[in-house]
């Protein structure tokens, strides 16, 4: 018979395998940016120019991206989407 406590064991390392196998996987795990955060907020106000209030790491869509907010010369405050590995501007509104 099976003690409870091999049973929850061996679940616990099936879930870790599970899971390490799930992280290893290509397109799977979050990819980390290349480009800094300064050259993010740079390429933010080559599109917007103004003052940079924040620069915010994301993920989107297992994609790492910079969240650039900008205040334009008119007191509007501005979004900027900055790609994290080409610094290529993706949206700004």
């Amino acid at each position: 018979m099976i003690s409870i406590k091999t049973t929850m064991n061996r679940f616990i390392t099936l879930l870790a395998l599970l899971l390490s196998l799930t992280l290893a996987l290509p397109g799977v795990a979050a990819e980390a940016p290349t480009v800094s955060k300064q050259d993010a907020a740079v390429a933010a106000m080559q599109r917007i120019p103004g003052k940079v209030i924040s620069v915010s790491p994301e993920q989107q869509q297992h994609t790492p991206v910079y969240r650039v907010k900008v205040l334009d010369e008119h007191g509007g405050l501005h979004t900027v989407i900055i790609h994290g590995q080409t610094g290529d501007v993706i949206s700004a509104h």
